[in-house]
């Protein structure tokens, strides 16, 4: 079976994804921080800003919270694969208007139809099946409601993804080690932002994931790119099979 490729990964790499992940958890931010010279957070801002107050919404991969924290609308679900991360986020996010569920984005416990907008913020390249998730989205979003994918830039063949590769490769795990207190660094059973690399090898190029997104039946597929040009943002609409008369 293959390890790692654009549409997802084997159960035991994505395990031992999911643990880094958790190992990472209590200096996430700070890291993201200065791996992203202090964009990380605008980046969220910016694609939160996409949610209307009357939206019903769903992040797949919440993590420990850091992009639920930034919605302002009535009702947010966060989907998340780790027990520790579901715990750890309880204390950042609107407890009234957050649900935080523990499942895999490739199997959505909500009803179809049921949310006007979803999420996949730095999460979607860690999807074990990919093609499905994308499905899974597609089922729970309602008619005109729009999926967004953010992730760290990485255009097609060019003098751009050559830096945003060498950037990842080289300067992500250096900055990742100032970031981490020696004593954290001491608790991690391995460099866990090696996976972060993999990943990113393994990811494909926005036009990939807009082709993924048209064949699975979204509509109005487009991808931009965030402040700075760091990070983009993937998009996609539900069609509308009625119309009103």
């Amino acid at each position: 079976m293959y390890m790692m490729d654009h549409t997802g990964m084997s159960q035991k790499r994505w395990d031992e994804v999911v643990g880094a992940i958790e190992e990472l958890a209590p200096d996430y931010d700070r890291i993201n921080s200065l791996i992203t010279f202090g964009m990380a957070d605008k980046w969220r801002r910016e694609v939160a800003s996409k949610a209307g107050p009357d939206d019903v919404v769903l992040e797949i991969g919440s993590g420990p919270g850091s992009f639920a924290r930034r919605l302002d609308s009535k009702q947010v679900y966060c989907l998340e694969p780790s027990r520790s991360l579901v715990e750890l986020s309880r204390s950042v996010v609107d407890g009234d208007r957050t649900t935080l569920l523990q499942g895999l984005g490739e199997r959505v416990p909500l009803a179809e139809g049921s949310v006007d907008k979803v999420f996949c913020v730095f999460s979607f390249r860690d999807f074990l099946d990919k093609p499905a998730g994308v499905s899974e989205i597609l089922r729970v979003l309602k008619e005109g409601g729009q999926a967004f994918i953010v992730d760290v830039a990485k255009p097609p063949p060019g003098p751009w993804a050559k830096l945003m590769e060498m950037h990842v490769k080289h300067v992500v795990p250096r900055l990742a080690r100032v970031a981490v207190t020696p004593a954290a660094y001491q608790r991690l059973a391995r460099d866990p932002y090696r996976t972060f690399v993999d990943t990113y090898e393994a990811f494909g190029s926005t036009n990939v994931y807009e082709d993924l997104l048209r064949r699975k039946g979204f509509e109005q597929v487009g991808t931009e790119f965030l402040k700075l040009k760091g990070a983009t943002m993937t998009r996609g609409s539900k069609p509308w099979t009625s119309t009103s008369s």
